[in-house]
């Protein structure tokens, strides 16, 4: 008999953590938590799963 373990990983983003589901992009992610789906993101492992950094640009006018 074998034991099917679900693991969950998780998405960290100043400092909120968010569950991510079975089937969802990072794209979608970045939708949910209020940014453009093509924002670019620097992703570090960690334990839980991944730090994202948004490299977000800022225009100096």
């Amino acid at each position: 008999m074998e034991t099917v373990i679900k693991k969950t990983v998780t998405v960290e983003m100043d400092g909120k953590k968010y569950a991510l589901q079975d089937e969802i992009t990072i794209g979608s992610l970045l939708a949910q938590i209020g940014l453009s789906e093509d924002t670019p993101v620097h992703m570090k492992i960690t334990k839980e799963g991944f730090l994202l950094i948004p490299q977000i640009q800022i225009d100096n006018r």
